[in-house]
């Protein structure tokens, strides 16, 4: 059977490698082809060397990608759109099962198609729509916001199967009547157990707090931290160093960190690739928090909570699934983020308890136990649609 995998995602194309700005590399391609003979990927084609970061396409072939550059904007949108459905159209018709990953624009439309035409489709669900287009920092984006959650909702009910990157945050946003399955796209091989803590990194002189995301796209929160620190007062703000990772321009941040006399604190690492080297890098943070405006499972906060980071977040996508009640807050409220902070560092004792917290909670987000749940689901997509299509 063939796969069509559609979404926004932009690639950079050049000759017959196709690469990604990092949030689909080729090794992603491997959940699908264990149950599809093929996959088809109908995403952006990107101008911009940025996206050219990691390499998609596969050695033999097994991924085909059809890009294209009628969406590059919402003006290129309105003018290209009836040239671009009949391109999704196309491309659904020619395949066995079409998997839409939401909130993506093109997914709505190859959605709508496949509704349309009792095609069988398959949703991943990886963030909140209306979240997505609030924080899109446009006025444009807040008007079409209330549009897109209620395509989203409408699309999912009528989802024959339905994977969530969360345990119940998108649930509850997006019921479905199909079938459905919780599987984070989290790649956690190894998790701390209490004897590997060093417990050390909690009581030093110095609160190693850390933050990872881009600077590109301002959604992660990175002035909003820095707002909650420079509340603090001068003895507390001291003891704080502050760990930015990520790819992109920061002058914006460097320039908030002026404004806010927080610049001395703050240490820029750049992007770090995923793995050993990210795990080393978490399991000397004091404490690690995701202040986001938007997000669906945040895989960095995970990876956190895998080497024994205490960990802080914001109420989006499904970060209040796994963090403690009392170290959520509400998106942009950097008032009580700081109230909280002045808490653990008050009381470094917090900081270990909640080490230990997240070292229990991250268990079901290991690697085995998600390859299991992905395997059930797919396992039985394959032999509905065997059925079907005898």
């Amino acid at each position: 059977m063939k796969l069509l995998f559609v979404h926004d995602h932009p690639f950079f194309q050049e000759l017959d490698k196709v690469y990604s700005g990092g949030g689909l590399p080729g090794k992603v391609w491997s959940n699908y082809l264990k149950y599809f003979r093929k996959v088809h990927v109908f995403a952006r084609r990107s101008r911009n060397k940025k996206d050219k970061k990691v390499i998609s396409t596969l050695d033999d072939n097994s991924v085909v990608f059809e890009l294209t550059e009628r969406y590059s904007s919402t003006l290129s949108l309105l003018i290209n759109f009836r040239r671009l459905y009949k391109q999704i159209y196309l491309q659904v018709h020619k395949a066995d099962v079409i998997l839409i990953r939401l909130p993506s624009v093109l997914s709505f439309i190859a959605g709508f198609i496949c509704i349309k035409s009792n095609k069988p489709f398959i949703v991943e669900q990886v963030g909140n729509a209306k979240e997505a287009m609030i924080t899109h920092g446009s006025l444009k984006g807040k008007i079409i916001s209330s549009i897109f959650e209620s395509i989203n909702r409408w699309m999912v009910k009528r989802a024959s199967y339905v994977s969530y990157v969360t345990q119940k945050k998108l649930q509850i946003d997006y019921p479905t009547n199909g079938v459905s399955a919780s599987i984070s796209d989290v790649d956690i091989t190894r998790t701390f157990d209490n004897n590997d803590i060093d417990k050390e990194r909690f009581f030093q002189q110095k609160v190693k707090i850390g933050l990872i995301g881009g600077f590109d796209a301002k959604y992660k929160g990175q002035d909003v931290l820095l707002r909650a620190i420079s509340l603090l007062n001068n003895n507390l703000r001291g003891q704080i160093e502050l760990y930015f990772v990520g790819k992109g321009d920061h002058t914006w941040i460097i320039d908030l960190a002026n404004r806010l006399e927080l610049a001395a604190s703050i240490k820029f690492i750049g992007p770090k690739e995923s793995g050993k080297e990210i795990l080393d890098f978490l399991s000397t943070l004091s404490l690690y928090i995701q202040p986001s405006l938007t997000e669906g499972m945040p895989r960095a906060l995970l990876e956190a909570m895998s080497v024994g980071c205490p960990v802080m977040g914001s109420k989006v996508g499904g970060i209040p699934d796994i963090i403690d009640n009392e170290f959520l807050h509400d998106a942009k409220d950097f008032r009580s983020l700081s109230e909280q902070i002045n808490k653990v560092i008050n009381d470094r004792e917090i900081l270990y308890k909640q080490s230990l917290r997240s070292i229990e909670l991250i268990k079901p987000f290991a690697k085995e136990k998600l390859d299991e749940k992905r395997d059930s689901f797919y396992q039985s997509i394959v032999k509905d649609l065997s059925l079907k299509l005898a």
